[in-house]
């Protein structure tokens, strides 16, 4: 049976497609420098046969049965980069075609002219026409192999689904057949002799070295990581829990959100970034071979998941300070359900490490189905009680409390997770493991981030209180730099929390799916394709360009509102001007640099103002049917500034006169 990716290795997938994203907007940059698209034709051509026959090779290895998720992901990054590099090289090609297409209609004769052509004029075309072909041949020949690699690139990704789906549903030794667990017990003396031989290899590659000062540096990286994931964890969480007020003292939301993320870092990014920088030593002394190298990355990822788990759980549920408790509940149900909690994350952890280490040791099939079964049994029996405690409610409450004040989606939830945590008893039992073992983990990973989503939007919801207000540290420099009313910067707030959270949604569910054969990169590389540009026919829409227009204008517009509050409030009150010609002044400085920002903005979205004055006039014919009378208005109110007969609005108005 082939194993299931675990949970482990989708963590290390979701950090590297999160910042395949984060680098998306200068991976074009990278390919150009490397590519001269002034190269000569023949270097061209070159580099566009090695990217035809990589892809072709690729296509040939899709062919072959028996193709591991491994190989399968390793083709997949090897044609996104082929993708990538074709695309950027088609988009370096773009001005140079243009140029080359300009060159040849300025040298090409006009059409019924009986000028003559001069021989150097025609040499020159003849050599502007083969530069173009050149050149816009390279272009469609590297835009073809873009296409045909997004093509690849989607058969690697509906081949790994069908490879994910055939391994869930596979199915092997029940749990209740004796012969499996003494298959298991068999492997066992293997399993230890091969993990004797693994940790003597290592002491053979540093007596290899030669060097004591080699052993040395081992046990000092062991002995440092000890120290900060022990003692100096402990040290941190001593010094937060210093500022913390006292049991039975009261504290507001704001602090018991900030003290639930602080403990959630502390306990997920201490212990995770000790082990990755233990690895990044003995990698960097060369004294990590690779067999320790993948353990080493197996004991990371179970470590990072049970962090996570514990963290979160702590944050949330606050076991020994019910004042610092963000969830509702009592609180002897509280840490009977930490307990648990913890108890899940153990099991999950631990069979992330098992799977990293069968790889390691070689470990037999029946052991490793003896132990994942075990430990999604134990898991999925906890979670069954967790969701049974969670249901609990003293009979004095169950009379009182109104069902429907419970949120559906909760209750919803729950009886989900029930449901499923028995669908995972029963599949091992019939022995389809990696099924049971499947359904266990995707309930803890998915409670556990929800409640980090949950936290997190908490934590959003309370940083944007406190920045967006006339007090904040946004909202006081919103008001001295551009002049924003409190009204203003309170819409600007809410803006910004809805904007967090649709992106800690869409973080979270694509975090959810990885496991389920819906790989994250390939999600990241349409969202690339749709982001970065698309083409409808002839037309070339890309919405990074539109943001950056937006952005563009964004900027010149506040620009144009801090010039005006200096004219208004600095410059303006120094001179003998009156009122209403400041006024005039002030406001037609704002129509001028919102032109010009609007100007800045088109020209740099590509856009031709000479095709934008074409869309004016034909705009011009329906402002003269039907809206004269806003047009005449406006055009006076500009007759006015410039005259310097308005006066600002004082806020308040005459009383009507009474009929005498």
């Amino acid at each position: 049976m082939r194993r299931i990716g675990g949970i482990g290795s989708t963590i290390r997938r979701v950090v590297l497609a999160l910042v395949t994203l984060a680098m998306l907007a200068i991976d074009v940059a990278p390919a150009l420098a490397v590519i001269d698209t002034s190269a000569d034709a023949a270097d061209t051509q070159a580099l566009l046969d090695r990217w035809n026959s990589d892809l072709t090779r690729i296509d040939m290895a899709l062919d072959r049965v028996g193709v591991s998720d491994y190989d399968l992901r390793n083709l997949r990054e090897q044609t996104t980069a082929i993708v990538n590099s074709a695309a950027a090289f088609a988009d370096g090609l773009t001005p140079q075609v243009a140029a080359a297409a300009a060159q040849v209609k300025e040298l090409s004769p006009i059409q019924g002219a009986d000028a003559a052509v001069s021989d150097a004029i025609r040499d020159e075309l003849a050599s502007a026409q083969k530069l173009y072909a050149d050149l816009s041949g390279s272009q469609q020949q590297a835009q073809a192999i873009a296409v045909h690699g997004t093509f690849t690139s989607s058969q690697i990704n509906d081949r790994r689904r069908r490879l994910f789906t055939g391994q869930l549903l596979e199915r092997n030794a029940s749990l209740i057949d004796p012969s499996l667990w003494s298959d298991a017990a068999a492997e066992v003396p293997g399993v230890v002799a091969r993990s004797n031989e693994l940790v003597s290899g290592w002491v053979r590659v540093l007596q290899v070295r030669n060097d004591r000062t080699a052993i040395a540096l081992v046990l000092t990286v062991m002995a440092a990581m000890l120290l900060l994931l022990i003692p100096g964890r402990r040290m941190l969480i001593r010094r937060v829990r210093s500022a913390l007020p006292a049991p039975g003292q009261s504290s507001d939301r704001r602090s018991r959100v900030m003290v639930a993320t602080t403990v959630v870092a502390l306990n997920t990014l201490v212990p995770t970034g000790v082990l990755i920088g233990g690895h990044s030593i003995l990698n960097a002394l060369d004294l990590s071979p690779d067999r320790i190298d993948q353990l080493w990355w197996g004991v990371t990822s179970a470590v990072a998941l049970f962090s996570l788990g514990f963290g979160v759980s702590r944050a949330l549920l606050a076991p020994w300070r019910p004042d610092l408790r963000l969830v509702e509940i009592e609180h002897a149900i509280a840490r009977r359900i930490f307990h648990f909690t913890v108890a899940i994350a153990a099991m999950q952890a631990l069979s992330v490490f098992i799977e990293r280490f069968s790889r390691v040791a070689y470990t037999g099939l029946p052991l490793i189905i003896a132990a994942d079964g075990l430990l999604s049994t134990i898991s999925a029996v906890l979670i069954i009680m967790t969701v049974r405690m969670l249901n609990h409610r003293p009979p004095a409450e169950e009379d009182e409390e109104d069902p429907a004040e419970e949120p559906i989606l909760r209750r919803m939830a729950l009886v989900v997770a029930g449901v499923a945590a028995a669908v995972a008893i029963i599949a091992n039992l019939m022995g389809y493991v990696a099924l049971g073992r499947f359904i266990t983990a995707q309930i803890a990973w998915v409670s556990t981030i929800v409640a980090l989503l949950v936290l997190l939007i908490m934590l959003a919801d309370e940083l944007t209180s406190a920045w967006f207000r006339r007090e904040g540290v946004v909202g006081s420099r919103l008001i001295a730099s551009i002049g924003f009313a409190p009204r203003s910067i309170t819409q600007a707030g809410v803006l910004f929390n809805g904007l967090v959270r649709a992106l800690l949604v869409a973080t979270a569910v694509l975090v959810v799916i990885a496991p389920w054969g819906v790989d994250s990169t390939s999600v990241f590389e349409s969202v690339r394709q749709v982001f970065f540009g698309f083409r409808v026919g002839s037309i070339s829409i890309s919405f990074s360009t539109i943001i950056a227009a937006l952005a563009v204008f964004a900027i010149g517009f506040a620009i144009t509102r801090a010039m005006q509050n200096w004219l208004e409030t600095r410059f303006l009150p120094t001179t003998r001007l009156d009122s209403g010609l400041r006024n005039s002044i002030r406001t037609s400085v704002g129509y001028l640099g919102t032109i010009a920002a609007a100007a800045f903005a088109f020209g740099y979205a590509g856009l031709d103002l000479s095709n934008v004055a074409i869309v004016a006039g034909a705009l011009s014919v329906g402002i003269g049917l039907g809206l004269q009378a806003i047009v005449n208005n406006f055009v006076s109110g500009l007759i006015l500034l410039a005259s310097g007969r308005s006066a600002p609005a004082t806020g308040s108005r005459s009383a009507p006169r009474k009929a005498s």
